[in-house]
């Protein structure tokens, strides 16, 4: 750390003529930091030499150094900074173990320049600011020296990195020191730790900051003396090192067309010499990635195709200046530069990767998961188990990929693993992540703050969570205010829409982006998809979570391939959404031997989870009534959806026929499901062969129809609470949820209710007092649309009884989860009661068995076909059809 010595010898400005700046200020101030950052117009390696003593004490800390420089270093410098960068690649690939053994290291230092050596070994990084939109220089001249308690030093003025600016020309520096300055000087070192913080991450307002070793010389000579004061527009005239004019230039361009993401090849030279090209002409191999008889890049194309433009286009070059004896240069956007380095990794690298790390037998990466599980262990202060570690460590690797373990696996404690060592303070700046981006549903909030505080600490032990919760009563709406500060951001799925504009302005590299839950957003066209998917562009890190992947068909993949891989997709994968509804067998072979690479899956056997019980029914004979309406709905209903919908309610609670069928209270999402509310009343609404009428709705006494189904339900409340037990009772319809609390309060029995009415802020509140021990709060009544997911019930509940349940496997095993997971000692019973209303052989009747069925037919189809690895749609048909189909067989049964 800084010491009270060099505190006290800083003074507020200092000037080349009367000061020693490397001496009196920077050797003092890194010898004791962790972290210098500086920007600089102009630089030069050489000033480094006069403060080598801090940067090697800097190094030894354990530091790390960040430069943003302008374009004007020379190409002995950039060659130098470059070689850093090389060796660096050597190294990642060489195990910790064998760097010792072979002491590359100290082989390193000895022929290697003070920063080329940090950058080998990840202490150093250097990027090149550009001006977007190519007026002017970058000429901003400013530094940061920050210790490990956060003791900063803020100076800026004159001065730039160079021999001239630390000692041969006349500079001054002012100085402001977080120990010592009055508020304004504080306010100044705040406010300059996030504009560098900006301008490294690139989210400076018309700046653009690219990493070294993505570049070449010639891209920067190019652009090196474009804009000085008084010279006109770069995108009408160019300078090279040798001063080309207007009158004489002769240039190849590749840039991006004005507030546009599309790329267009502009040929400026005299003769329009690519015309007769026959590679350069639209006729020949240039032409194949453009859009019909223009110039401009089609809009599909991934980076690989991108570089082979840039390719072709410089191989071309270099035969056309040789041939005619001319000089033909070729200027690149340093933005499509900056959009290739981002996605330089192939998927193919990422495919066989997933491969190897999935390969239990395959120890070629075991070296770095033993370094990699002992940061995490030191990070944290609830330590990983095996499989955690071992899940965290591919999400690490693939840095874009899924994670379908059965919901209560802990997916949420896996990113955090994943977070924990990208977010450690000795991690190189350009792999640090700063915080995690969670799209979610509301409920997930509670738990992923919770998680948080359980992993890092309650009391800041390892990390203080600082949450940005767009949910929270305080949140005034401005998520850019705290977007610095924060290492949690919780946005809720319908919420995405109102924060788009301000979440595509903020994520960047330094930002993980993780779909909680993504089977939220499985309809392909739906708002959310291409939300997500416009989202998803600028995030390096970005995570797909769900327990349940194919509930329907394998079209369900197409979306979170699409918002991990995004234009990679095509070239990759390439299914159309018609491709993935209906495969064929050896279509169904090629999607699993692509995809297997990209999920990674924990079921509960290797959690060592204790079985359910077999699930455990209260099969009830209906009531005279009951079974008289029951007869009264085939024969009145117009549609095989309206009649699985009322055999549901009249089974449970008749009283639900005197209102309209209501899309909502079905839990139906369009984004989900891909039943949409239109969809939804017109299938309610088709016609069908009208049975003869027998009563009407209006001639029972709805009110007062017996459900000998939902009395012994409630019985059963009574005794597992007289057994001391706590309960989550699970129903469909929120007037059913309503019945059961009011049945239960005449009763002297206390409950909650949850449900989409119930306000956020009030939830949590409700569920902690439940799960208090000492409450006298026995049981939760809910639905699984709004409880289903994201919370933890299972360290006080281990008894749920389902009143009321339909066709939407995701719910049932969502609900089933939240008191079956992760945590339950090894002789914990959890027990499934199941109501129905039996079903007479004789007549039109219930479907609670049918329903239950089917559900355990899909969801042992889903579990066989997942814990092997291989992904198989729970259904083949969707849910309507599924509906359709038993109703029907209903009709055949009785010969209707």
């Amino acid at each position: 750390m800084i010491s009270c010595k060099v505190k006290d010898s800083i003074k507020g400005s200092y000037t080349t003529s009367l000061d020693n700046l490397a001496e009196e200020l920077y050797v003092p101030l890194l010898s004791g930091a962790k972290y210098y950052q500086r920007v600089s117009a102009y630089f030069s390696i050489k000033a480094l030499s006069l403060y080598s003593i801090g940067l090697d004490r800097l190094a030894a800390n354990g530091g790390q150094v960040q430069f943003i420089l302008s374009k004007d270093i020379s190409e002995s410098d950039f060659d130098e900074m470059k070689k850093g960068y090389k060796y660096r690649d050597v190294l990642n690939k060489v195990s910790y173990i064998e760097k010792k053994k072979l002491k590359l290291n100290e082989s390193l230092k000895s022929n290697l320049g003070d920063l080329a050596y940090m950058i080998a070994n990840n202490q150093a990084n250097i990027k090149i600011a550009f001006l977007r939109n190519h007026k002017g220089i970058f000429h901003d001249k400013f530094g940061l020296i920050t210790d490990e308690n956060d003791a900063t030093v803020f100076f800026t003025g004159s001065a730039n990195e160079s021999i001239g600016g630390l000692r041969d020309n006349y500079e001054s520096l002012s100085v402001d020191t977080s120990w010592d300055s009055g508020e304004n000087g504080r306010q100044r070192i705040l406010q300059n730790k996030e504009r560098f913080s900006k301008l490294w991450n690139g989210v400076e307002r018309e700046i653009i900051t690219i990493r070294i070793d993505s570049l070449i010389y010639q891209n920067i000579k190019q652009y090196k003396n474009f804009a000085h004061s008084g010279v006109k527009e770069m995108n009408s005239k160019l300078m090279s090192s040798d001063e080309v004019t207007d009158s004489d230039k002769d240039i190849f361009k590749l840039e991006f067309i004005d507030n546009s993401d599309r790329i267009i090849f502009k040929d400026l030279t005299k003769d329009n010499i690519s015309q007769r090209d026959r590679r350069l002409r639209m006729e020949g191999n240039l032409g194949e990635y453009c859009d019909d008889k223009s110039y401009v890049l089609k809009s599909d194309l991934v980076y690989q195709d991108i570089q082979t433009v840039i390719d072709l286009i410089n191989e071309r070059l270099k035969r056309l200046n040789k041939r005619n004896n001319r000089i033909i240069q070729f200027v690149i956007d340093p933005r499509i530069i900056d959009m290739i380095s981002k996605e330089k990794y192939s998927i193919k690298a990422y495919k066989t990767q997933g491969m190897v790390l999935k390969d239990t037998t395959d120890s070629r990466y075991d070296d770095e998961f033993i370094h990699f599980s002992n940061i995490v262990q030191s990070e944290v202060v609830r330590k990983f188990k095996s499989l955690h570690l071992k899940a965290a460590f591919y999400e690490y690797m693939m840095q874009r990929a899924a994670n379908f373990s059965v919901p209560g696996s802990g997916k949420t404690a896996m990113i955090l693993g994943v977070f924990a060592y990208l977010n450690r303070d000795k991690i190189q700046s350009e792999e640090k992540i700063n915080r995690i981006l969670v799209i979610s549903p509301i409920n997930a909030f509670q738990s992923w703050k919770r998680e948080f505080k359980s992993v890092f600490g309650n009391h800041s032990e390892k990390k203080r969570l600082v949450c940005i919760d767009t949910q929270d009563l305080n949140f005034d709406g401005d998520i850019r205010r705290n977007w610095n500060k924060s290492n949690l951001v919780l946005v809720n799925y319908e919420s995405l829409e109102k924060y788009m504009d301000q979440l595509k302005d903020l994520i960047n590299s330094d930002t993980m982006l993780v779909f909680d839950e993504v089977h939220r957003i499985k309809n392909p066209i739906g708002k959310r998809a291409l939300q997500a998917l416009e989202l998803s562009k600028n995030a390096k890190s970005k995570f797909v979570l769900t327990g349940t992947p194919l509930p329907n068909s394998y079209i369900d993949i197409y979306n979170f391939l699409h918002i991990l891989y995004g234009n990679e997709y095509e070239s990759f994968f390439g299914w159309s959404t018609s491709d993935l509804k209906k495969p064929n067998y050896f279509e169904v072979q090629d999607i699993n031997k692509k995809i297997a690479p990209f999920f990674w899956r924990t079921n509960k056997t290797q959690l060592q989870v204790p079985p359910a019980d077999p699930d455990i029914f209260l099969v009830k004979k209906p009531s005279l009534n009951q079974s008289e309406l029951a007869e009264s709905i085939w024969s009145n209903e117009k549609s095989s959806l309206a009649i699985f919908i009322r055999l549901i309610q009249v089974s449970t609670n008749p009283e639900l026929l005197k209102n309209k069928i209501d899309y909502s209270n079905m839990g139906f999402d369009n984004d989900i499901d891909m039943i949409s509310k239109e969809d939804f009343y017109q299938e309610i609404d088709v016609p069908s062969k009208k049975e003869k009428l027998v009563k009407t709705y209006s001639d029972f006494d709805l009110s007062n129809i017996d459900s000998p189904k939902f009395d012994a339900g409630i019985e059963l409340v009574k005794k597992l609470v007289m057994e001391n037990k706590k309960i989550l009772i699970w129903g469909i319809f929120v007037g059913t949820l309503e019945k059961i609390n009011n049945q239960l309060k005449e009763i002297g029995i206390k409950s909650y209710i949850v449900y989409g009415a119930t306000k956020h802020e009030d939830r949590k509140g409700l569920i902690d007092e439940f799960l208090d021990v000492n409450s006298e709060v026995n049981v939760l009544i809910s639905n699984p649309q709004t409880l289903g997911e994201s919370v933890s019930l299972h360290k006080s509940v281990h008894d749920a009884v389902y009143f009321e349940y339909n066709f939407n496997l995701t719910f049932m095993l969502q609900s089933r989860d939240r008191i079956h997971r992760l945590g339950l000692p090894p002789n914990q019973h959890t027990r499934y009661y199941y109501l129905q209303t039996k079903n007479e052989s004789n007549s039109l009747g219930f479907i609670d068995g049918q329903i239950y069925n089917k559900l355990k037919e899909k969801e042992a189809r889903m579990e066989e076909s997942i814990d092997g690895d291989v992904l198989k749609p729970e259904i083949s048909d969707d849910y309507l059809n599924t509906v359709r189909d038993l109703i029907n067989s209903e009709r055949k049964r009785m010969k209707l």
